[in-house]
């Protein structure tokens, strides 16, 4: 049987290196994420490295400056420096406001939007549901560290 563990890798994180750092969206051969990144503008030579963190995982390309990694405009494509996350925040009952999701998710990045999710009850009608969706930039890095649940006073947020 194995056994995972969390380790905080940011003592262990070349900040130069994932500063320069694209993720292609989707699961896919090397060639065809070579391609994708071809049609987005990287040529083969802006590339230092390519690598994957598990067989189902998307490609990771390191280019050779930031500058490159940071100008590259594809929706498959993100600069690890620029992710934008949509959250669901669960169980948070009606009278909380958004400022405790703010407060909770400020380490992890900015919190561009949160709106109240709604459940409809007919073609005419619908109810608020508890539920928030949060759109949060954050790099790659920190959103691996945002928690799947906090406990908010007597209540619990997933």
């Amino acid at each position: 049987m194995f056994r995972c563990f969390d380790i905080d890798l940011s003592p262990f994180v070349d900040n130069d290196i994932y500063l320069r750092t694209l993720r292609v969206e989707g699961r896919f051969s090397r060639e065809e994420a070579l391609k994708r990144l071809n049609n987005a503008g990287v040529a083969p030579s802006d590339i230092m490295g390519m690598y994957r963190e598990g067989e189902n995982s998307p490609w990771s390309a390191v280019l050779h400056t930031r500058e490159q990694a940071a100008n590259v405009n594809s929706p498959q494509i993100k600069y690890v420096e620029k992710l934008i996350v949509d959250l669901r925040v669960h169980w948070l009952p009606l009278y909380i406001t958004e400022d405790i999701i703010r407060e909770v998710l400020s380490p992890f990045g900015h919190v561009i939007d949160i709106t109240k999710d709604t459940t409809i009850l007919d073609q005419a009608n619908s109810t608020l549901n508890g539920t928030r969706l949060v759109k949060l930039q954050t790099t790659e890095f920190d959103s691996r560290q945002i928690p799947h649940i906090v406990s908010l006073g007597s209540c619990v947020a997933c």
